[in-house]
């Protein structure tokens, strides 16, 4: 037996405990062959193996699928492209749920954040000790952005416009930014999302390129705070300063053009000198610019001369919009747009469709999404993507009728603004006249209250557990590893770990759930028609009606093939 053999056998038999221990045995069977056919999608040849007998799915079933997070019982679904199209409009009206205390409050937050921080420098020069005050504000930041984390999956599974939440993920893995970065980036990441790629996924591409670029959390990502041009007049007192190439490199390379599009590295250095002198001003929580830094002079962009202006982001701007102009971004785009959504073998002439479109409506991004929904392949083939982990659990979410309260909790509470954590900051000189303890830490404020019996312990809201799951499968919440995001291909997240993960999902989801008001509180009949409806298989369905009992039939619905794929 091959290496590839006995590793077969060994996914087999992971998934084939998982399923033992969620269903037992009886039911093992009836199912296990469809969910490993599910799984490979080297082997995927659709799901229905005869092509004469490929359903043609009702719009509004491939709508909610396809190109949203799946069917939410009571929702109203698109029934074309128009109507989907028509979402774009109508979700740039509704302010979403994160960052948690909005935007404008957000953003008094990241300045509170550096104020306090400064405070804390300033302390320590003095002979404060640190260490617990900075351990005190991260947790406020962490606690802030956990529930941001949290605030994320809700929006996606409560939200009605399907399509819109879609697009905004899209965008978001589009434009890379990762809350790993720093601790900032756990503030300015979530307000990224809500201020740079939501209000604009529905306008002109140039607007959304130049908004992402422009905004703190891809300028502090891809380190664009320390390029200094080498002949700038701060470059020319300093011996270890230089332009940074990151920022100039992603936005060719992941941004616009894509990889291998005929730029070359004369152009990336070119570009970093031309974006040379663009900070992050974090009083105002915006780009800054700093003229000193800026390298002078002339610079020869994929064969275009830009000649630096007085004037603070003229330059930028100019380069930007000639970038999203160019037919090798609008082509770059319109794939990834089309792999994303349709299919990852990507039809030529279609892409060549939505090229057109972008050319004739200067980049106005519901024009090219509306040629793709117009394709003849939009609305064929089902089940040709395997969801992604976020995708995954969120259709969860949706199918079980979680609510906001069901996901947030807690978390849901808006937080105030950061101030300078109360802590004791010197040795207390009197310890017998303070019963021996210092002044109480905001992160031990919880130790003075009576503990809670182990069978007393609240449950975690569904959001906080669906982020540690989604983070377990590899799609951690606003912290890719690298600027080029998550992968976008089946293959990638296809393992029997993965699979054995998602089962347990479904258990814990389903045993918190049922009883609850929502889907899952159907008969397992009822249940599959309304979260698969005509997207369910003779075979899963005769699975799911023969399931043992009412939790079983549920999981076996979320757990299917159809359910898995989009």
């Amino acid at each position: 037996m091959g290496v590839s053999d006995r590793f077969a056998v060994d996914r087999r038999g992971l998934c084939r405990k998982a399923f033992k221990e969620v269903f037992g045995v009886g039911s093992l069977t009836l199912i296990f062959h469809g969910i490993i056919f599910s799984l490979n999608p080297r082997r995927f040849k659709g799901l229905y193996s005869n092509p004469e007998v490929i359903p043609l799915l009702s719009h509004s079933t491939t709508a909610a699928i396809r190109y949203g997070y799946g069917l939410r019982p009571g929702d109203t679904e698109p029934q074309d492209a128009d109507a989907m199209v028509k979402q774009l409009a109508d979700a740039a009206q509704q302010t979403p749920l994160f960052p948690l205390e909005g935007v404008e409050a957000r953003r008094q937050a990241v300045a509170d954040y550096f104020a306090v921080r400064k405070t804390i420098e300033d302390r320590k020069k003095a002979g404060f000790a640190d260490g617990e005050v900075n351990k005190a504000l991260n947790k406020d930041v962490a606690n802030r952005f956990n529930a941001d984390v949290s605030a994320r999956i809700a929006q996606a599974t409560l939200s009605p416009f399907g399509f819109h939440e879609r697009l905004a993920t899209f965008w978001l893995n589009h434009f890379t930014v990762s809350a790993d970065k720093n601790i900032e980036s756990k503030l300015l990441v979530p307000l990224f999302e809500a201020e740079a790629i939501r209000p604009h996924l529905g306008g002109h591409f140039s607007t959304l390129l130049k908004e992402v670029s422009l905004h703190p959390a891809m300028i502090v990502f891809l380190d664009q705070a320390q390029s200094i041009g080498p002949n700038s007049k701060a470059g020319l007192k300093r011996k270890d300063g230089g332009s940074n190439e990151n920022f100039a490199r992603e936005v060719m390379e992941l941004h616009t053009l894509g990889v291998g599009t005929g730029y070359t590295q004369t152009d990336v250095r070119q570009l970093s000198l031309l974006l040379t002198g663009i900070t992050f001003d974090r009083t105002a929580v915006a780009a800054g610019y700093d003229a000193n830094r800026a390298e002078p002079g002339r610079f020869n962009v994929l064969g275009k001369t830009y000649t630096r202006s007085v004037e603070p982001f003229l330059n930028a701007v100019a380069v930007l919009e000639d970038l999203a102009k160019d037919e090798r971004t609008m082509r770059h785009i319109s794939r990834q747009l089309y792999a994303h959504f349709i299919a990852e073998t990507v039809d030529d002439s279609a892409v060549n469709a939505m090229v057109a479109a972008w050319k004739q409506g200067d980049g106005y991004l519901p024009d090219v999404y509306r040629v793709m929904l117009q394709s003849r392949e939009a609305w064929s083939q089902p089940g040709q993507k395997y969801k992604l982990p976020f995708d995954y659990v969120v259709s969860t979410l949706r199918a079980v009728g979680a609510t906001k309260d069901d996901i947030m909790g807690e978390d849901a509470t808006p937080h105030g603004r950061i101030v300078m954590p109360v802590v004791d900051l010197v040795p207390d000189k009197n310890p017998e006249k303070n019963n021996n303890s210092p002044m109480m830490q905001p992160q031990m404020a919880d130790a003075a209250k009576p503990a809670q019996l182990p069978n007393q312990a609240p449950k975690q809201p569904l959001g906080r557990q669906a982020a540690n799951v989604i983070s377990s499968l590899g799609q951690p919440i606003w912290r890719p590893s690298d600027a080029a995001g998550f992968s976008d291909k089946s293959d990638h997240w296809f393992s029997a770990s993965q699979m054995s993960q998602r089962i347990q999902w479904v258990r814990r989801l389903t045993n918190q759930m049922t009883g609850q008001a929502g889907g899952a509180t159907e008969d397992p009949r009822q249940f599959v028609k309304l979260v698969l409806a005509d997207y369910a298989r003779d075979d899963t369905i005769r699975v799911v009606t023969q399931a043992p009992n009412r939790k079983s039939g549920l999981m076996m619905t979320l757990v299917s093939p159809e359910f898995n794929r989009r």
